[in-house]
């Protein structure tokens, strides 16, 4: 008798700890944590489940008073589901053991009694994109969706409105994305190409490119998958298109013996080759210029030790800086613009 009376009081007091460990986790839980619980079912549903999937990760979006309002997480990825409808998570990338798909269909009110433990927090660029494909799905009528609140992150492969015309992003930086037309339908029969977006069919003539500010009023309407992205690649570059005749001619113009994007050892620094002007050489202090931004003159240019070329990629992102910070002159307006059309055009 006595026996039982202290395992009952035993049991008792475990419950408490558990309890308090429970209320400590969801008072320290926020958005974009992801923690172990038990599933919200009752009994006889649970016990349909096998007893080692009933507890697994959620994904916290929002804290009521005595509650989460979660996204369930697996390790199995459901292939039923479209594209904006689940997000994987890379285990590598959280050293974790498993590769887990949140299920981004349905929203699980978790109770404090069905939390577990912590898990793990994802990071921004995660949350972001799990925002968008949130929105994806309030678009397609799931309003019952709750957003994280995050700006929206635009990259390759999503499908965007603008001026109520669609457009699919092959590519992006800082300050703008960059799309082709695309429409659903080919009811005149005009002489266009068949793409494949997260299992719909649309058609473009890789012809009209749009370049999107970031900061626009645009909605994101769909996504493509990682497949669907090399595929539509593929299909872009298999047209051969040229860029204009005006940007090769710019650039042939403005190399002058040296090609925009030669850097030079300069001293202790490394200088990169913009253009010319008057018989002057004209460039920027690669160690300097996010600290003491100015364009000056490359003296002495011949003499100095070639150290590389840098990729267009480069000097767009180190152009991209002084154009953000208003520190530019009109040649380095023009640059930009050429570098970004060579980078960004039909044959990206």
């Amino acid at each position: 008798m006595l026996e039982k009376i202290k395992q009952i009081y035993n049991n008792i007091i475990e419950k408490i700890i558990i309890h308090k460990e429970q209320r400590t986790i969801f008072s320290e839980a926020q958005a974009g944590d992801l923690l172990w619980c038990s599933m919200p079912l009752r009994k006889k549903e649970l016990q349909k489940i096998e007893e080692s999937h009933r507890t697994r990760p959620y994904l916290v979006v929002e804290k009521g008073n005595n509650f989460l309002l979660c996204y369930q997480s697996s390790s199995k990825n459901r292939e039923e589901l479209n594209n904006y409808q689940k997000y994987f998570i890379n285990a590598k990338k959280y050293r974790n053991k498993k590769d887990s798909w949140i299920d981004l269909t349905d929203v699980k009110k978790i109770k404090i009694k069905n939390i577990k433990s912590p898990y793990m927090k994802l990071n921004q660029i995660d949350i972001k994109k799990i925002e968008k494909r949130i929105i994806i799905g309030q678009y397609r009528e799931n309003y019952n969706l709750i957003r994280f609140n995050e700006p929206i992150l635009l990259e390759a492969g999503d499908v965007v409105v603008k001026d109520k015309i669609s457009y699919y992003i092959y590519a992006d930086d800082n300050v703008n994305v960059y799309g082709f037309k695309i429409q659903k339908y080919n009811k005149e029969k005009e002489k266009l190409e068949k793409i494949i977006i997260n299992k719909k069919t649309y058609y473009t003539n890789f012809k009209e490119y749009k370049t999107i500010n970031r900061n626009d009023n645009i909605d994101i309407i769909n996504i493509a998958s990682e497949k669907e992205i090399s595929q539509i690649s593929n299909e872009k570059l298999v047209r051969k298109l040229q860029t204009s005749d005006n940007t090769e001619k710019f650039l042939k113009d403005n190399k002058k013996g040296f090609e925009i994007g030669s850097t030079f050892q300069y001293g202790k620094s490394t200088v990169m080759f913009l253009y010319t002007d008057n018989g002057k050489y004209y460039g920027i202090d690669l160690l300097w210029y996010r600290i003491k931004p100015r364009i000056f003159e490359i003296k002495e240019i011949q003499k100095r030790k070639l150290v590389e070329m840098k990729k267009l990629e480069d000097i767009n992102k180190i152009l991209e800086f002084f154009v953000e910070n208003n520190i530019q002159n009109k040649k380095i307006k023009k640059i930009h613009q050429h570098i970004r059309k060579l980078l960004y055009s039909s044959v990206a």
